[in-house]
């Protein structure tokens, strides 16, 4: 079974986000792209290729660009970014250009409504056996989003790089 990689990049690209405080136009403050290629290692060696499909077990590289094409440095900029339908995080293997506070998110406590945000190492908290909430670390396989908060402004010109990898299900 093999799935074909624009399926897996149309779900990316649908849940990208990015917020930028203080700039009503961020449309026009950032350029921004997205690309993705398949992590194949040989003989100790990775190297990133593409191809037109996945298959169950390989590891797939989102990377997201992001240039301030202001004048003016712009603050408080957050990038996240799904795990889509059919992959699991691979945590370990996020990286940034730029300083910055990753996280992930996941349903963390059964007490409160919907995802939450959390930074690494993630947990959450579960029932045990006699009903009391345990926190216990939180699987892979649950992280539905991550997300980068820049720690500092992006300079005019200045190009934001951050990438993390997913496992094809």
């Amino acid at each position: 079974m093999s799935l074909k990689t624009n399926q897996i990049a149309r779900a990316l690209l649908a849940g990208v986000a990015i917020s930028v405080a203080g700039v009503p136009a961020f449309a026009d403050a950032l350029s921004s792209s997205f690309s993705f290629r398949i992590v194949e290692a040989a003989e100790g060696e990775e190297a990133l290729i593409e191809r037109g499909t996945v298959r169950p077990g390989e590891v797939v590289q989102y990377q997201l660009q992001h240039e301030n094409t202001t004048e003016q440095a712009l603050a408080g900029i957050v990038i996240a970014a799904p795990v889509p339908e059919g992959v699991t995080l691979t945590l370990g293997a996020e990286s940034t250009s730029i300083k910055a506070v990753f996280e992930v998110q996941a349903d963390l406590d059964p007490e409160n409504d919907g995802l939450e945000w959390s930074t690494l190492p993630a947990t959450r908290m579960v029932a045990g056996a006699d009903g009391t909430l345990q926190p216990e670390p939180l699987p892979e396989d649950q992280i539905a989003a991550v997300r980068w908060t820049l720690s500092e402004p992006l300079e005019s010109g200045e190009i934001a790089l951050n990438s993390y990898r997913v496992r094809v299900n």
